[in-house]
């Protein structure tokens, strides 16, 4: 059975991607905060179109890899700053099991003594995931209850584009884990704004003018997500 095939290719603005071919059903692309770049095709794509597809996006790719580079790689090893809830706390790493917990003054981050920056990265996000499923239930009862809605189901995604996204026919909702590292306020703004679009669909005056009426500090809130803690 195959599990996957990786080439090495590069796009048309010289930026080199890795493109492998996996049992997935759409087309993806993505940036890693190492700044490598990273394409998935279905087994039936062909690696030209696949190509195809990529250079389609070289644009995004180029800007997402220079905001990644200008803030400088984290390799996530023992000193560095990482964020929790808006605060810069100092990283020590311990080897392990890969996983992490705040010891209220250091985020001890445990991985294996190999490990690389995109696995010591997937060990900090266990401790993101336990803190936003610790304080999304409370903001979820209490938007769906001032929205007058069914409290949706919701998850939780590694989302390197966007802070969540609701699929409303479905009432479902979901959160990107990324949201851990900002401050709290962020995170109740989030839950009000893709609550309000199980009422309302579309970005319109409409729907902010909902999302102020429980969330009066949208502007603020909007402005500390796109800040850099």
């Amino acid at each position: 059975m195959r599990n996957q095939r990786t080439y090495s290719a590069v796009l048309n603005n010289g930026i080199p991607i890795t493109l492998c071919h996996r049992a997935v059903k759409l087309f993806r692309i993505r940036v890693k905060p190492d700044g490598s770049v990273e394409a998935v095709a279905p087994w039936r794509m062909s690696r030209e179109t696949a190509l195809r597809l990529a250079n389609e996006r070289a644009d995004w790719v180029r800007e997402h890899r220079a905001k990644f580079l200008e803030r400088g790689v984290m390799q996530y090893a023992n000193g560095e700053l990482v964020p929790l809830w808006g605060v810069k706390c100092p990283l020590r790493v311990v080897s392990g099991k890969p996983g992490a917990q705040f010891d209220g003054e250091y985020i001890v981050l445990s991985a294996p003594e190999d490990s690389g920056a995109e696995a010591r990265r997937a060990a900090l996000l266990t401790l993101y995931r336990r803190e936003l499923e610790r304080a999304i239930p409370p903001l979820v009862s209490k938007y769906a209850a001032a929205l007058d809605v069914a409290a949706p189901r919701w998850s939780l995604r590694d989302m390197r584009s966007r802070w969540g996204s609701c699929t409303p026919a479905r009432g479902t909702v979901r959160f990107s884990l990324a949201l851990a590292a900002k401050p709290p306020e962020c995170l109740e703004y989030v839950v009000a704004h893709e609550l309000t679009h199980l009422r309302i669909h579309g970005h319109g005056p409409d729907f902010h003018a909902l999302v102020r009426s429980v969330y009066p500090r949208e502007n603020d809130a909007r402005s500390l997500l796109r800040s850099t803690v």
